[in-house]
């Protein structure tokens, strides 16, 4: 009996041991490489299954071998491989995205049961939502990698290009055999502390480390400010997420229902918590919202993870895909911190014989500490890089990798560090960022910009040009500039030349000395105009208006004090020689004169509360406010010594604000007022800008003449709205188009002191009649309104603006028709 007994349970030992089979795999994106997690994986004729991990990983234990495995997922084309009958194997899938259409779900009686899931997570959102807690810190680990995709064989041919495509031929390929070629151009990892507090809003990133390699990088310092977690920020508990510039509405917004649609499709187990599983679709194609998976726990219904993509229909151009899936883990206070995202934006050809681009963002995020604010005066510079930020060693990436690279990683890393020592990849990345900035890197010195090497005008004739600056190669506490030009008509040499010393970095303080002599033009001054680098150009070829000889020495001081607060102060000399029939009648003497000389003290206050700074090498760049205002106020006095002729002052207030209106799209709008005290010839009063050229800008009054009004008092508001396809996106045709609706309100109130308006004479010295300047009515606004079609051919746009007031005046226009040409996605 014991014999039997132990024969029968070494039959059922031996039996249970044979019947355990172990299927593990990975499942990928056959056109990217990337992970597929919350993919659903069947053995096939048994109800055994599992959902991926977020890295697209899956291990199953079976107790008998079936034929086949399958897995699926919304938007992909379901996949089944035959099995062995080996106790443990590996089986990948690579899937490939399938032509997926959004259906129209229709319930016949009662309420969408998804609806009441939708309306609870709405109500429970603030409880949920990050920017409730006071202050919270977490340590995060992001990596980003760009590729060139859609490697068309017509493409792949090109002399150019075959250098190239042999070295991607001789690297193994990066997908797999089920995949597609991709060819790497760039990949970061970066380790950062990021730093958030509640009232005031205010956000830090300090990087630890990184490690950037690309195709045309030279300077790790400036590409590591923008490849670590701050610019990856998708919070679904906000109403709209700003991606690419662009606003999405969230499934879970406040007006929900008029975006989505909802499909309950299960009640499933993610981890340890029961989860609703329900599938969104936007209501109207071509809004700028998401389609795919989210869920949601059953027991407070906040976000677990979702899984969304913004459907190829949607207006947007060049975008054949934004992709983001993210996982998420409540702190100790409730609110939810993303514990991994992952973004793809796969952008499209621009032309068939070209290529696509392919962008991957990965976030994971550990030791998440809910702690006291810090003071504001931390949160001074948005993101700080450590001195030793570029320093790591191998063994320090092994260790603080939340995820080890995969050998699809590890193979792009290759292929980048191969490409980059390529000589034609070398000359066209060179050649693009020459493009692109102006100036072309030669050791420690930029050549340029190429804006200053020829140009053509009535008064110079025939004008060449060059220039150079230093770089951070030589010397990253001092900048030099300069350029030097020549007119073959007037015979005239024209430079400006600076010196720069930055001070501090950290609370950002230079000191500059800069000489200048260069033909300018009145109420469009070279120095007024620097941000709008098209409408300068355009306005200085051809035939100048009122064109003057303009000398100046200047020393300008710089400082921020705290995030967003940046003083300016500087002092100038400058001297007004024309080149056109001008005269003014000089104070006390009542003699007529044609030149002066100013020396001139101003002052600055600019505030921009959440507005990001970068420092761009040697120089500050900012990358615009999200929500709230950025406030200035200018100051300067004229003195009537230190060689200056003038006594005068002028106060100005600047406001300029980004609203984003949801379903009507987005608005901006600049708010100017100034005031000039004091008798001054009127190159000093405020010269509003107008627009003679055929091309549009936001800068001028569009139906308004060069040099038609000046102003020694006045206020102004330019106010114009991006539709975002909200109107035109309901027309059929105008749908297939993609064509965007915007709108234009342009206003200004003006006036000059009779004491400026007597400063000028009727007739010159010789009796010559002088043209004066025009002035506005104080009681009567200048007002025009516009309209018109941006995204045609994804290009182009084109304004109508229509001028309402000042119709008598000569030469008036009353209506204008503008282009421009511009890449938005």
């Amino acid at each position: 009996m014991n014999r039997v007994s132990l024969f029968f349970l070494l039959f059922l030992i031996s039996q249970f041991s044979y019947g355990q089979f172990r299927i593990k795999g990975k499942v990928t994106d056959a056109e990217t490489g990337d992970p597929i997690p919350f993919a659903a994986v069947l053995i096939k004729g048994t109800g055994t299954g599992m959902n991926t991990d977020f890295e697209g990983f899956y291990d199953l234990e079976i107790k008998t071998v079936a034929d086949s495995i399958q897995v699926s997922y919304l938007g992909y084309i379901t996949q089944v491989k035959s099995m062995s009958n080996s106790p443990e194997q590996t089986i990948n899938f690579q899937l490939r995205p399938s032509d997926f259409e959004l259906e129209a779900f229709v319930f016949e009686a009662g309420e969408n049961p998804a609806f009441e899931i939708i309306r609870q997570a709405v109500v429970r959102r603030k409880d949920f939502d990050k920017r409730s807690l006071e202050a919270y810190e977490t340590k995060n680990y992001t990596k980003i990698e760009i590729d060139i995709d859609h490697l068309s064989e017509e493409f792949r041919q090109r002399r150019s290009v075959q250098k190239v495509t042999s070295v991607l031929d001789s690297i193994r390929q990066l997908t797999n055999d089920e995949g597609e070629k991709i060819l790497p151009v760039f990949f970061s990892e970066t380790v950062s502390r990021f730093y958030f507090r509640n009232n005031p809003l205010l956000r830090k990133e300090i990087v630890e480390k990184s490690k950037v390699t690309g195709v045309g990088i030279t300077d790790g310092s400036t590409t590591s400010q923008i490849t670590g977690s701050a610019f990856q920020e998708y919070n679904f508990y906000r109403n709209w997420l700003t991606i690419l510039e662009k606003e999405f509405v969230s499934p879970i917004a406040d007006g929900w229902k008029t975006f989505y649609d909802y499909d309950l499709m299960d009640s499933v187990l993610v981890g340890q918590d029961t989860c609703y599983q329900l599938q969104v679709y936007p209501r109207r194609e071509q809004d700028l919202a998401f389609s795919g998976t989210i869920w949601i726990k059953k027991k407070d219904y906040s976000l677990k993870q979702v899984d969304l993509t913004v459907p190829n229909s949607a207006n947007l151009n060049f975008i054949e895909r934004i992709k983001i899936q993210q996982e998420l883990e409540p702190t100790e206070k409730g609110p939810l911190i993303p514990k991994r995202t992952r973004v793809q934006i796969k952008i499209g050809q621009v032309t068939p014989n070209t290529a696509g681009l392919l962008a991957k963002f990965y976030t994971a995020t550990d030791s998440v500490k809910l702690t006291e604010p810090k003071a504001t005066k931390f949160f001074n510079n948005a993101v700080e890089l450590k001195p030793d930020f570029g320093d790591a060693s191998e063994e320090f990436w092994i260790a603080n990798r939340m995820d080890p690279l995969s050998s699809e990683e590890l193979a792009v890393l290759q292929m980048v560090d191969t490409l980059k020592k390529i000589p034609v990849i070398r000359f066209y990345s060179e050649g693009l960022k020459f493009f692109a900035t102006g100036f072309l890197p030669v050791g420690k010195i930029d050549l340029g910009p190429w804006t200053e090497f020829g140009n053509y005008n009535n008064v110079e004739g025939l004008r060449g040009g060059f220039g150079l600056r230093t770089n951070y190669k030589f010397s990253k506490k001092w900048a030099f500039q300069g350029y030097l030009a020549y007119g073959f008509k007037d015979q005239r040499f024209k430079y400006s030349v600076s010196a720069k010393n930055i001070l501090d970095r950290k609370h950002w303080t230079t000191l500059e000395l800069k000489s200048t002599r260069e033909i300018d033009q009145v109420g469009l001054e070279m120095e007024s105009l620097e941000g709008n680098s098209i409408f300068l150009a355009a306005s200085r070829f051809g035939t100048l208006r009122r064109p003057f000889i303009s000398t100046s020495q200047q020393l300008n001081f710089d400082r921020e004090f705290f995030k967003g607060f940046l003083f300016r102060t500087g002092i100038k000399r400058a001297q007004f020689d024309p080149l056109f029939d001008f005269y003014f009648i000089e104070k006390g003497t009542g003699e007529l004169k044609s030149d002066f000389q100013t020396t001139e003290w101003r002052a600055s206050l600019r505030y921009g509360r959440d507005e990001i700074i970068l420092i761009n090498d040697n120089e500050r760049s900012s990358l615009g406010p999200s929500k709230w205002p950025i406030l200035e106020l200018n100051y300067a006095r004229g003195f009537d010594w230190l060689g200056g002729e003038i006594d005068y002052q002028k106060l100005s207030f600047y406001l300029y604000q980004r609203l984003n209106m949801g379903l009507f799209g987005v608005s901006r709008y600049e708010l100017d007022a100034g005031k000039v005290f004091g008798e001054v010839p009127y190159p000093i009063l405020k010269n509003h800008l107008g627009n003679e050229t055929f091309f549009y800008t936001t800068a001028a009054f569009n139906t308004m003449n060069f040099n038609e009004f000046a102003s020694d008092q006045f206020i102004s508001l330019r106010y114009r709205h991006f539709f975002e396809g909200f109107l035109l996106n309901r027309i059929p045709l105008m749908r297939r188009l993609k064509w965007r609706a915007v709108a234009n309100a342009n206003f200004l109130m003006g006036s000059v002191s009779n004491q400026n308006i007597n400063n000028i004479p009727a007739f010159g010295p010789d009796g010559t009649a002088l043209e004066s300047f025009g002035r506005l009515d104080p009681t009567r606004p200048y007002i025009e309104l516009g309209y018109g079609i941006e995204n045609i051919f994804k290009f182009f746009r084109v304004d109508f603006f229509h001028r309402m007031t000042y119709l008598d005046m000569p030469e008036a226009r009353p209506f204008v028709v503008k282009v421009s040409a511009q890449i938005i996605l």
